[in-house]
């Protein structure tokens, strides 16, 4: 493309503009004014003015809509944007704005192609403008220069992008596929119809009307514009070119985008002759008259008749590897050109012809990096020899992508596989079983590694099955076996797992064919497995067809038992390898692991069920629990759980009965997660006493944790403290810093309920052992509980601190909800941010329904009800907040239903439904009176919230009462809910009584206990 005219003096303005270019994914608008050099000629006078209007009113249209025109070429733009749907906008601006143009006599008209492709800034020269993306910039010409004055065309790409958001009125015409100049497949191309434009144009400037034969490429073309253009060149001056050069250089597929390229120019159509499967010299004229399309005319040698057609045809034959008949085709070829002068023939070969008129074209290797410099990543990618081998990679595995670890390997390879095509598309190719490190460092042994190119089917595929049988016959009695045995694996496996489960016995003769990796590359040379990279390992998977096919033919072989037997022991063993690491600092790496296998771990499970093996089963739920957990299964996990208890008959070994001690506080822990609160008490009870049976003081003390914690979740302090504080002593005197930080945090709520210490004296303490221990969730916990402190004291820049780095931990773990969430909600709630604030409440209770979690959702959906009332959704309220008190009856959880109660009651006023306020506010204030004070204090505020409330008098002895227990015990915000505002309450009865009368009855309201003030709440309620 021709040099980037500026049209500003200014470097600084013209730097700005580069760094400003879109770059990636990028959409170009390319137009030009049809018939410009007539017009110019014929209109010497009013071209250059109206020349000049022509791109003032394109400029306009174009940056209006957020362009940047980057290159103009006489009267063509090049102009590209951000998104497709802009570059839309400006095309139908720009046709507009010409359109209502006067051009008097002047006839201006002016076609406009968009295409969407992959393109970054470069260094300005005489091809890109700015831009590096040949292959996109291309595109779009070839588009546009397929249209009309006044048309508008689309490539499918960008119609695809902008499909569903088209501006009002206007559509996309499907206008067919059609060949295009320079592009191996046809495109797809769309007409832009708008209001006010023309509609109805002349068929477009396609090849689709030019005969040829040329095979569809069923991959892409990459780098080779410099010989592509040398050999255009080079065919204007000599009618015969050979193009020249060892194998795998690329010469037959150089040759095919060349004859694309000129499609055009030959009127009488191009031809591909391919002569590598004739091996009878005698065969070569009959082959290139049967591709053109003639046929045998009775006793006359084919030559003639081929001669005397040709004669007066424009036409370009393409003989693609003559090598092997070269003196054939030196004969064919010197007679045609001799008799048929605008004839003109593209040869491909090893060794030229060798006949007068003949020029030869050396095919180069592809351009490679400099090593002694290496190029950034993006510059790498634009290197020809490199955006093959990512092109042909990408092929292979659609993941594959350049990263800093992998850009110097591919730069290896390249180099040393000299840049010829055919060893880079080879070598590419393996990272179907390689790492690219793996493939670079095999290269000493280059002519082993790069074997087994594509291989064609000779049969027809019939059925599906006989297409697996015909491709399955092929595999020798080894590969067969491992096949088999590879189906036991669900969703992939790694190469350590097919070594272990799948152990193929080789026979002498077969020799290192019984290496797995080895039988696996075949395989996957086959298309029978398919690998992938994830992180730093390959993985490896079948297509689900095929694993069916694979398992049937294991059930025939009678190994499916034992197969799946050693499966079971595999995952098993990595579960049990992997659990003690997940609680440490490295628990990223064994989450990672244990999430890539988890569906072969859930198979084992299924398999150790079905085999009625309860002691494995109850080891791999052990296993597995913390990795549960940190994911949010715990509806799945109690199913597992509660299927491997149920075999608890079957135990008869010490190991078992040490695995089923587990499993009960296992099996607590997940039913607590839940609300089930009782079924947790009973299995940690249980847990509790077998461990002490058992004296394995680590169980004992995990087991004591968790009959504490349920007694603290069921407001069972006094009962809960010893336990609680007896775990503790435990577990600091087996130097356990995870479980320490655990069982620390359940005392520490407990003493907080009991009034022994402050809730910031248990924050702290907590986040300063669960900084110590580094484990990431139970620091993110500390700090999310550190983040609501904060937030409760009026530090909303420090609690956000605090809770985004508690997400970011949790999310590194995997965890797919966690509570930050709640403090994100109630500071965009407390910002009067309602719609984000709603955001993010239901977000959390649409993942605690999936997860089957009850206790939290109820205080999430009260939240919305609350929410909604601010909002004045009162209808929307009401459903909320009943669905929150049934959920909490369910848990049959006092202090919930208590709060709901009022909450409800309190929307019941506001509707005028004088009853049920009166009722709901009543059974709530009753049974607050048998719950823990912090309790209390939740639902005294839930109380203050009352409209009918807030109009009494005694709205200040409770303001007193709350402000005295809040201020002497540092209370804490009730989670789901918007903060209680103790000044803004004071505001507003200060203004309805008056501040002598405020002064007194608060200061009356100091005396009073929680119970007392509930008492008060509840006697003027009886009374309204």
């Amino acid at each position: 493309m021709p040099k980037v005219r500026l049209e500003t003096a200014s470097q600084k303005l013209y730097t700005f503009f580069m760094n400003s270019l879109p770059s990636g994914t990028v959409t170009f608008l390319f137009t030009d004014i049809e018939g410009s050099t007539k017009l110019a000629r014929e209109y010497t006078e009013v071209w250059e003015s109206a020349r000049a209007r022509h791109h003032a009113i394109l400029r306009e249209a174009i940056e209006t809509n957020n362009g940047y025109v980057f290159q103009i070429i006489g009267d063509a733009f090049c102009a590209a944007f951000h998104t497709a749907d802009a570059a839309l906008k400006a095309a139908i601006r720009s046709q507009l704005g010409l359109q209502n143009e006067s051009w008097k006599k002047l006839p201006i008209k002016v076609r406009m192609g968009i295409h969407t492709g992959v393109a970054h800034q470069g260094n300005t020269d005489d091809r890109s403008g700015g831009y590096v993306g040949y292959i996109a910039l291309a595109h779009v010409q070839r588009v546009m220069s397929t249209g009309h004055g006044g048309q508008i065309l689309i490539s499918n790409a960008s119609a695809e992008l902008i499909r569903n958001e088209l501006p009002n009125q206007v559509t996309l015409q499907d206008m067919g596929k059609h060949h295009l100049k320079g592009l191996p497949n046809p495109e797809l191309i769309w007409q832009v119809n708008a209001p006010g434009l023309s509609h109805d144009f002349p068929p477009l400037q396609s090849l689709i009307s030019i005969s040829n034969n040329l095979p569809i490429q069923l991959t892409s073309f990459i780098g080779r514009e410099k010989e592509i253009h040398e050999v255009e060149e080079t065919l204007t001056t000599h009618r015969l070119v050979t193009l020249v050069g060892p194998g795998g250089t690329g010469k037959t597929r150089l040759s095919l985008q060349v004859a694309h390229e000129l499609l055009k120019q030959y009127p009488d159509g191009v031809w591909f002759v391919e002569l590598a499967p004739i091996l009878d010299p005698l065969l070569v004229p009959r082959t290139t008259a049967v591709a053109i399309g003639l046929r045998d005319e009775p006793q006359r040698p084919v030559i003639d008749m081929l001669c005397d057609y040709l004669h007066e045809k424009n036409m370009l034959i393409v003989l693609d590897n003559c090598e092997h008949l070269v003196s054939a085709c030196a004969q064919m070829t010197d007679r045609i050109l001799r008799a048929a002068p605008n004839m003109h023939i593209l040869a491909s070969s090893r060794e030229a012809l060798g006949i007068t008129g003949e020029m030869t074209y050396r095919v180069p290797s592809l351009g490679l990096p400099d090593l002694d410099h290496p190029p950034s990543i993006d510059s790498l990618t634009q290197c020809e020899a490199v955006r093959l081998f990512i092109d042909r990679a990408i092929s292979a595995t659609s993941t594959f992508s350049v990263t800093k670890e992998n850009a110097s390997s591919i730069t290896r390879i390249c180099h040393r596989l000299d840049g010829i095509p055919l060893a880079i598309e080879l070598a590419a190719a393996k990272v179907r079983v390689l790492s690219v490190d793996q493939i670079a460092r095999r290269l000493d042994d280059r002519f082993k590694l790069l074997a087994g190119g594509s291989r064609t089917a000779l049969e027809r595929h019939q059925t599906l099955r006989a297409a697996i049988d015909w491709g399955y016959n092929l595999l020798s009695p080894i590969e067969q076996t491992l096949f088999h045995r590879l189906s036991i694996f669900v969703n992939g496996w790694t190469l350590e797992a097919a070594e272990s489960v799948c152990v193929v016995e080789a026979t002498h003769s077969e020799g290192r064919s019984g290496d797995i990796l080895y039988l696996l590359e075949q395989l996957i040379n086959k298309s029978f497995v398919i690998k992938e990279e994830s992180g730093s390992e390959s993985r490896y998977h079948m297509l689900e067809t095929i694993k069916q096919y694979a398992n049937e033919k294991l059930v025939d072989a009678g190994e499916s038992n034992t197969i799946r037997d050693r499966h079971l022991n595999y995952f098993l063993t990595l579960a049990e390898t992997a659990e003690p690491h997940l609680i440490q600092p490295e628990q990223l790496e064994w989450l990672a692991q244990i999430e890539a296998d988890y569906q072969n771990l859930r198979a084992a499970l299924e398999w150790s069920l079905d085999k009625e093996s309860p002691e494995a089963s109850m080891r791999l739920c052990n296993a597995l629990g913390r990795f549960w957990g940190f994911r949010g299964y715990w509806q799945e996990a109690s199913g597992w759980i509660s299927n491997a208890l149920a075999k608890r008959m079957q135990i008869q070994s010490d190991r078992a009965k040490a695995a089923y001690v587990k499993t009960l506080y296992w099996d607590a822990h997940f039913a607590q997660a839940r609300g089930e609160l009782e079924r947790a008490r009973k299995s940690a009870e249980v847990s509790l006493a077998l461990a002490q049976e058992r004296a394995d003081k680590k169980d004992i003390a995990i087991a004591r944790y968790y009959v504490a914690f349920v007694g603290y979740l069921s407001d069972d302090n006094q009962d809960a403290r010893p336990l609680a504080e007896q775990s503790l002593i435990e577990f600091q005197e087996l130097q356990d810093p995870f479980w320490e930080s655990r069982s620390y945090d359940v005392f520490g709520r407990i003493r907080v309920n009991l009034g022994e210490i402050k809730p910031s004296e248990r924050i702290l303490h907590k986040l300063e052992l669960n900084r110590k221990a580094g484990e990431r969730s139970n620091l993110a916990d500390a700090l999310f509980i550190y983040s609501v402190w904060h937030y409760t004291n009026d530090r909303i820049d420090e609690a956000r601190k605090y809770a985004e780095e508690a997400n970011t931990l949790w999310k590194q773990i995997g965890l797919n909800i966690n509570s930050t969430s709640l403090v994100f909600a109630l500071i965009a709630w407390s910002n009067g941010e309602y719609e984000l604030a709603k955001s993010y409440y239901i977000e959390m209770r649409d993942d605690l329904g999936v997860l089957g979690e009850k206790s939290q959702r109820s205080g999430v959906v009260s939240a919305l009800g609350l929410l909604a009332i601010e909002e004045g959704n009162l209808h929307q309220a009401q459903t909320h907040l009943e669905e929150a008190l049934a959920t909490a009856r369910e848990l049959d959880y006092r202090p919930f239903i208590a709060q709901r109660l009022i909450e409800l009651g309190n929307l019941f006023y506001v509707l005028g439904k004088q009853k049920q306020f009166k009722q709901n506010l009543q059974e709530g204030i009753l049974l607050a009176s048998r719950i823990n004070r912090y309790s209390k204090s939740s639902v005294l505020i839930s109380v203050l919230n009352s409209a009918a409330i807030q109009k009494h008098e005694i709205f200040m002895n409770l303001l007193g009462a709350i402000h005295e227990f809040e201020k002497e015990h540092e209370r804490q915000i009730r989670m789901f809910h918007k903060r209680f505002s103790y000044k803004q309450y004071e505001a507003k009865a200060r203004d309805l009584f008056g501040d002598a009368a405020f002064e007194s009855a608060f200061a009356e309201g100091q005396k009073l206990s929680l119970a007392e003030a509930l008492n008060l709440a509840l006697k003027t309620v009886e009374e309204m």
